[in-house]
């Protein structure tokens, strides 16, 4: 259900009341295929369908696009028309007064939907929006930060440090600003215990990890001569350290085939490397699909080769398919769902020819795949939804609670 608000033409929202918890989501926009995107809808289609809660998804920016992931009727997708992405068509000052503009227009917009709603909780993704808690406190009983990212990362700060000069004070200011509005929410939200240890000197989190998305009743026989590779074609996924790898066990298996679900910026780049190294047979570049388990239960091994992570939803997906997992030791995510030679491999980051390796390794011995893949199917029941679900009520109870 997709509502679209624009203030300067004097449009409205219809909202129904209800006697469940109002629940007030806020975030950019959901058109991408990635993990922040299903993990959030796929909370608020819980939260709907299961409790009964009336949840809202407010954007800025879905600019009269459907979400990728399948939302439930009973969830209400609100956009606020803002349209951020007119920024990037102008250079760095004029994008600066744009940007500026359209933030003035965003709180504008934003105070008078949640006036409307009146919500029990707001949850900032920690994104632009996160300036705004104390509007979110004066319209809702408590406000929480949910952080899908590692804090080092946030905003693409890293990238703007490389920059130097003028974008490295940008980034101190940038975190700053953050690290201010984090202290003023009610709960802060993280996805592993590195990211509570890394917020310590800010203020303390809690740890709620995401709940696996696909838990098929069915063996999957890893027999095929595939290996599946799910991301954004973006820098921090690092798809072209994967096209190195492959160019490695290509040569030593050239009969086994590596499937890669990507689209992004680094697309082309991905396809010239590969044609570079002559491995067009050996390398697919799939188009995105809403089937994914389908994909997974149709290989033999995921492999994840990210410069950083938050909780990669993927290797979730992945292993609770039965697939053994291979995974670049990255800060912060992969270490906490992948069990070193127990259920996956976590290789040096960024060193090519061990990733190589247990590549080759595990396309070698099947009976080992089959080890593996159990043993990781099994230690994705305990991020079962119902679990990881439970946290989230707890919390929001305890918040309205304490109210």
């Amino acid at each position: 259900m997709l509502f679209i608000l624009n203030y300067e033409k004097k449009s409205v929202i219809l909202l129904c009341q209800f006697n469940e918890m109002k629940i007030a989501y806020i975030y950019p926009a959901f058109i991408n295929i990635g993990g922040a995107d299903k993990i959030i809808i796929s909370k608020a289609n819980y939260m709907a369908e299961r409790w009964g809660y009336e949840v809202y998804l407010i954007t800025d920016s879905q600019n009269g696009l459907e979400p990728f992931f399948p939302l439930s009727e009973k969830v209400h997708l609100v956009d606020l028309d803002i349209n951020f992405f007119q920024q990037y068509q102008y250079g760095p000052l004029k994008r600066l007064m744009v940007y500026l503009r359209l933030m003035r227009k965003y709180k504008r917009a934003l105070t008078q939907t949640l006036a409307q709603i009146r919500p029990d909780i707001v949850i900032s993704t920690f994104s632009r929006d996160a300036k705004f808690v104390n509007l979110y406190k004066r319209y809702a009983k408590a406000a929480i930060a949910e952080v899908h990212t590692t804090k080092k990362n946030i905003r693409a700060l890293p990238n703007l440090r490389l920059k130097g000069g003028v974008y490295k004070l940008l980034a101190a200011y940038i975190e700053h600003q953050l690290n201010a509005s984090a202290k003023k929410f009610d709960e802060v939200v993280v996805l592993n215990t590195l990211e509570e240890e890394l917020w310590r000197p800010v203020r303390p989190v809690r740890v709620i990890n995401n709940a696996v998305q696909y838990y098929p009743e069915e063996e999957n026989p890893l027999l095929a001569k595939s290996v599946i590779y799910v991301g954004r074609a973006e820098y921090e996924k690092a798809p072209d350290r994967l096209i190195e790898v492959w160019r490695l066990v290509a040569q030593r298996h050239p009969d086994w085939t590596l499937r890669m679900f990507c689209t992004g910026a680094m697309l082309d780049e991905l396809k010239a490397k590969v044609q570079e190294y002559g491995i067009e047979q050996q390398v697919l570049f799939m188009p995105p699909t809403k089937d994914m388990e389908h994909e997974y239960m149709t290989s033999s091994l995921c492999v994840l080769t990210s410069r950083y992570e938050g909780f990669p939803v993927v290797l979730q997906e992945a292993m609770g398919c039965g697939l053994p997992c291979i995974s670049f030791n990255c800060p912060s995510g992969p270490r906490y769902i992948i069990k070193d030679g127990e259920d996956g491999y976590l290789v040096e980051n960024g060193n090519i020819e061990a990733f190589a390796e247990k590549v080759c390794l595990l396309m070698e011995n099947v009976s080992l795949r089959r080890q593996l893949g159990q043993s990781a199917k099994q230690h994705m029941a305990y991020y079962s939804k119902e679990r990881i679900m439970g946290q989230w009520r707890e919390l929001f109870d305890s918040l309205v609670k304490s109210i």
